[in-house]
């Protein structure tokens, strides 16, 4: 293999949401604090830790990419952003690599997809701008929703979930360029049933995505979905699945991988990218 270093990026599947928490309860601490974690999974697994920072990097370690990384021989970098979409994930890897001293050249980049629709959003725009914060907007959230009028507004007057879908897609595209002019090689992942929801047709997304004014050149068309799709080159590690398939104890109380999850993905993804 010619790499050296591999850098995955992706949502809380691929941070390690779940592995050994309670159903998001998750505990809020300073990485000094003796360790305050819930779950009873968890001093199975790292009974010798004993501060809060040493448990975030212990359950680092057992999440897939670093797996992976330790099969293959790799220096291996997990930027995941639990909860996140592709605006976060892709402003976590830019600045990583705007810091971070690697050969571009022996880098291969892993992305695993988010759900395509989540918007980063500022929230509290009318409080001091210290209090401002940026909400990662997911569109089935309805309980959060709720309770925030900024939400409500922006979910009733500005939000189409195919609009966002297309957007992203392109934008992943765009990415995809940026990666390969610094000569880092780069593989997205998604499951096949992930891009099958389309509501709008792309005459839509024509008139919506590509709405110009009148001086604006006729020849611009939208690129179908199916385009972006294949211009990305999207992989599916389970070959003949359209979903990952994993045993029954791969998956937590919340659906998020389980530790054995994260072990049973690893593998997956070694046979993968091996062949």
């Amino acid at each position: 293999m010619k790499y050296e270093t591999m850098i995955w990026s992706g949502c809380s599947m691929t941070m390690g949401s779940g592995m050994v928490e309670d159903n998001h309860d998750t505990v809020e601490f300073k990485t000094d604090n003796p360790v305050q974690w819930k779950h009873p999974k968890f001093y199975e697994l790292f009974p010798d830790v004993k501060t809060n920072g040493e448990a975030i990097e212990a359950v680092k370690q057992i999440t897939y990419p670093m797996q992976l990384g330790k099969k293959l021989g790799l220096k291996t970098y997990n930027l995941a952003v639990a909860g996140s979409g592709i605006e976060v994930q892709l402003k976590a890897l830019t600045s990583f690599l705007l810091n971070t001293k690697i050969d571009y050249s022996k880098t291969l980049f892993c992305y695993q997809i988010p759900e395509l629709s989540r918007v980063e959003i500022l929230n509290n725009l009318d409080k001091p701008e210290a209090e401002m914060d940026k909400f990662t907007f997911h569109p089935f959230n309805y309980f959060i929703i709720d309770n925030n009028p900024n939400l409500q507004y922006f979910f009733r007057n500005h939000f189409d979930f195919d609009y966002y879908t297309a957007k992203h897609l392109m934008r992943l595209v765009e990415y995809k360029g940026f990666l390969k002019s610094k000569g880092i090689d780069s593989m997205f992942f998604g499951e096949i049933n992930q891009f099958k929801y389309k509501e709008k047709t792309d005459e839509f997304m024509q008139n919506n995505m590509l709405n110009f004014n009148p001086w604006s050149h006729e020849d611009v068309k939208f690129s179908s979905w199916e385009s972006l799709i294949k211009e990305l080159d999207i992989k599916n590690p389970s070959k003949g699945h359209e979903i990952i398939t994993l045993k029954e104890d791969g998956y937590g109380d919340d659906m998020h991988y389980s530790p054995n999850g994260h072990k049973q993905l690893a593998e997956i993804y070694e046979r993968f990218l091996k062949d």
